[in-house]
C-alpha cells in the first residue's frame, strides 16, 4: 500500500506538485482559521450560557422577592381587625386598594375555613369557593404559607399561580385563607433590560409542568404541558443547570433553568427557563469565521495563481520541449539539437545530455542493425531446430504406441489363427479318413471365414485409429473411452490388473470439440502409465490379495467434462513430481519406457485440445484429472 501510494504521487504532474506544495504551505492558516473558529464559536456558546443563566437568575430572583412580598402582604392582611371580624364590605375595600396600587396581582381573596370566598379584591357575582385549589389544600394541612398550581382566574381571567396563606384564630383552629394570585406579564421587561439576542425567550411552569407564563407565542402555549422531554430533564435534573435543547418550537437552543420552592415544600411550585436561539448565538461567530476564509482563499487563489504561472513558464514549458526532442530521438531523428532550445539551470544540462544520447544512439545504429540480422537468423534456425524436435518427439509417441498396438493385434489375432489352424486340420484328418462331405466342409468353410472377418474388422479398427488426419469435430466421449479400452483390453487380460469405467453422469450427453485420434492416444497414454506403475508396485508393499485396479471416470463440472484415470499403484515419488511431464524424462527401465508418453498426453489435451492436464498423487495412489471445455453445440447429431 505504501509502494503504491509512493508511485501515485510521483506520477503526478509538476504542475500537479507545485500545486499540492502552495496548499501544504497554506494548511498552517486553514489550522490557525479553523482552531480561531472553534475557539470563537466556544466562546459564543460560553456567552450565550452566561446570558441565559443570568436571565433565569433575575427571572428567579423577581419571583423570590415577589412571593417573599406576597406572604409578608398577606401576613399584614390576616392580623387586620377587619378581615379578623369578617367584616365583608371593608375587608373588601382595602383588597381593592392594594390590588389598584399594584399591578402584579389577578386577584386576592379572603376565603372562610369550607373555602368558600367571603371577600375579593374584584368584583363577584354569586358564590364562589377555593376549597379545591392547591394553594387552599396545602395551607389547610401544613398551616404555613404555600405555593399553589396554575389556574385562569375565574374573576380576573388572567393566567395566574395561587399563593394562600393560613388564617389561624385565637383558639388555634383554622379559620380559612388569604390568597393571592400573581401574573408574570411584567417579565416581558426583564427581555428588553438584559439586552439579549433576538429570539430570547422564557417560560415559567408549575409542579405538573403547565405553561404559566412564556414570552413567544403565549397565546398558543399558555396553560399547556411544557415539552415533555424539557419538563422531564428539568424535574430529575438539579437545582439548576444550562444545556442545549429543542424548545416548544423545535429550534435548538441554548437553555438555563432554575426551580424555586417554598421552604416548607418539597416539590418546586415554579420551574423558571431562560433560552436563546442557537443560530442567533452563533451567527457572530461564523460571520467572522467566514470573513476570515474569505480572506486566506483570496491569497490561497493567488498563491496557487503564481505557482501555476511559474510551473507554465520556468519548469512546463521546457519540458515540453525536452519531450518532444525525446519523442523525436525515439523516433529515429538524431539529429536533434536539444540544447539549442533550452539554455541554462538544470533544464539545460539534461537538454545537452540528450543530445549527447542521440550523438552515441545514431553510431549504435549501424552496429544495432547489424546484430538484429544476425539475430534474426538464430532465431529463425532455433524454431526450425525446435519444430523439428517436437515433429520427432511426436513420431516417437506414435511409434510407441503403434509398438503397444501391435501386440495387442498379435494377442487378438492368436485365438482366430488357432481357429483357422485347427479347422484346416480337421479337414485334412476327414480327407484321409475319407469322412469329407459337403457339410463338414461348408462348416469348416463357415468357421474359416467368421474368423478371417474378425481379424480383419481387428485390422480396420487399429487402421482408423492410426489415421493420419485431423479434423477438428465434435464427439462422444463415451464411445471414445469404450473405444480405448478395447484396444487396451488385451494387455489387461493377461494381467492381475482390472480395468473399469465409472460414468458418473449416465444419460446425459457429453461431447467436446477436437481430434478423436490424438484424445484417444492422449487417454491411452494416461492408461498405460497407471498399467506400468500398478505393476511396478506388485513386488512392493501391496497387501495380500489386493488386485491391481485402473479406473476411468467421467463427469461434468459447470461447463467442462472432466475424465479421471486412477490407479492404485502407490503414487508418484514426491522428488519426480515436478518432472514427469518433461520430455524423455522416466523413472522406468530403458526396455520399457521412453518418456514421451505424458509430455505428449499434456501437448495434445492443453495445446492441440484447448484442454487441461493436472494430477494429484499420494501413497494409495495417482489420479490423473482430464478437463476439456463441455461442446453445446451438438443438436445436429455427434461424429465417432
Amino acid at each position: 500500500m505504501k509502494e503504491l501510494l509512493r508511485r501515485r504521487f510521483f506520477s503526478l504532474s509538476l504542475r500537479s506538485h507545485l500545486l499540492l506544495l502552495a496548499s501544504l504551505l497554506a494548511l498552517p492558516s486553514v489550522a490557525l482559521i479553523i482552531h480561531s473558529g472553534f475557539r470563537q464559536r466556544n466562546d459564543a456558546l460560553d456567552s450565550g450560557f452566561a446570558q441565559t443563566r443570568r436571565l433565569a437568575y433575575s427571572i428567579a430572583t423577581e419571583q423570590y422577592n415577589m412571593t417573599g412580598d406576597i406572604e409578608q402582604l398577606l401576613t399584614v392582611l390576616a392580623q387586620l381587625p377587619e378581615v379578623k371580624t369578617h367584616n365583608g364590605p371593608a375587608a373588601q375595600k382595602i383588597l381593592s386598594d392594594v390590588y389598584r396600587k399594584s399591578g402584579q396581582y389577578g386577584n386576592i381573596v379572603i376565603a372562610k375555613p369550607t373555602g368558600e370566598i367571603w371577600a375579593s379584591a374584584l368584583p363577584t357575582t354569586g358564590s364562589l369557593s377555593v376549597k379545591e385549589k392547591r394553594s387552599f389544600l396545602n395551607a389547610l394541612g401544613s398551616r404555613h404559607f404555600s405555593s399553589g398550581e396554575f389556574a385562569v382566574g375565574r374573576i380576573s381571567a388572567l393566567p395566574s399561580i395561587g399563593f394562600a396563606y393560613p388564617m389561624i384564630d385565637q383558639k388555634d383552629r383554622f379559620a380559612g385563607t388569604i390568597s393571592a394570585n400573581v401574573n408574570f406579564g411584567h417579565l416581558k421587561e426583564l427581555i428588553v433590560q438584559a439586552g439579549l439576542p433576538r429570539g430570547s425567550a422564557y417560560c415559567i411552569s408549575d409542579y405538573k409542568g403547565i405553561v404559566i407564563a412564556r414570552n413567544l407565542n403565549p397565546e398558543k402555549t399558555v396553560g399547556l404541558a411544557d415539552k415533555s422531554d424539557l419538563f422531564l430533564r428539568m424535574k430529575q435534573g438539579p437545582q439548576e443547570d444550562s444545556f442545549i435543547g429543542t424548545e416548544l418550537g423545535g429550534e435548538k437552543r441554548i437553555i438555563s433553568y432554575r426551580k424555586l420552592r417554598l421552604p416548607r415544600e418539597d416539590t418546586p411550585y415554579l420551574y423558571i427557563r431562560a433560552s436563546i436561539p442557537l443560530e442567533e448565538v452563533l451567527k457572530a461567530a461564523r460571520l467572522a469565521q467566514f470573513v476570515n476564509i474569505a480572506v486566506l482563499t483570496g491569497f490561497l487563489l493567488a498563491a496557487l495563481l503564481l505557482s501555476v504561472s511559474v510551473a507554465n513558464y520556468c519548469f512546463v514549458g521546457r519540458i515540453k520541449i525536452l519531450r518532444e526532442s525525446s519523442q523525436r530521438i525515439a523516433r529515429g531523428n538524431f539529429e536533434v539539437r536539444v540544447s539549442d532550445l533550452i539554455r541554462g539551470g538544470e533544464l539545460g544540462d539534461l537538454g545537452w545530455s540528450l543530445d549527447e544520447m542521440a550523438r552515441q544512439l545514431k553510431e549504435r545504429e549501424g552496429e544495432l542493425n547489424q546484430l538484429n540480422k544476425g539475430l534474426t537468423k538464430r532465431v529463425a534456425e532455433e524454431i526450425e531446430r525446435r519444430l523439428v524436435h517436437e515433429r520427432l518427439l511426436a513420431r516417437h509417441a506414435r511409434l510407441a504406441a503403434i509398438g503397444e498396438m501391435i501386440g495387442a493385434i498379435a494377442h487378438q489375432w492368436r485365438q482366430p489363427l488357432a481357429i483357422v489352424g485347427a479347422t484346416v486340420q480337421s479337414v485334412k484328418m476327414a480327407w484321409k479318413s475319407r469322412c469329407l462331405d459337403t457339410s463338414f466342409l461348408d462348416n469348416a468353410v463357415s468357421d474359416v471365414q467368421t474368423q478371417l472377418l474378425h481379424m480383419s474388422e481387428t485390422i480396420e479398427h487399429f487402421r482408423r485409429f492410426f489415421s493420419p488426419e485431423k479434423v477438428v469435430e465434435s464427439f462422444d466421449l463415451r464411445g471414445k473411452i469404450q473405444e480405448v479400452m478395447q484396444l487396451v483390453a488385451p494387455r489387461f487380460a493377461n494381467s492381475a490388473v482390472t480395468l473399469e469405467f465409472v460414468d458418473r453422469t449416465p444419460g446425459l450427453p457429453l461431447a467436446i470439440r477436437g481430434y478423436q485420434n490424438e484424445f484417444k492416444q492422449a487417454l491411452i497414454n494416461l492408461i498405460g502409465n497407471s498399467f506400468d506403475a500398478i505393476v511396478d508396485a506388485e513386488s512392493g508393499d501391496r497387501p495380500t490379495g489386493m488386485r491391481g485396479l485402473v479406473t476411468i471416470s467421467l463427469h461434468t463440472e459447470t461447463d467442462k467434462v472432466v475424465i479421471g484415470v486412477r490407479d492404485n499403484g502407490g503414487g508418484i515419488p514426491e522428488e519426480y513430481a515436478d518432472k514427469i511431464f518433461e520430455p524423455y524424462f522416466t523413472s522406468k527401465p530403458a526396455d520399457k519406457g521412453t518418456g514421451i508418453g505424458l509430455y505428449m498426453s499434456r501437448l495434445i489435451v492443453e495445446e492441440s485440445m484447448g484442454g487441461r492436464l493436472r494430477f494429484t498423487s499420494g501413497a494409495e495412489g495417482t489420479l490423473f484429472r482430464m478437463e476439456f471445455p463441455k461442446d453445446v453445440s451438438t443438436q445436429g447429431g455427434l461424429n465417432g
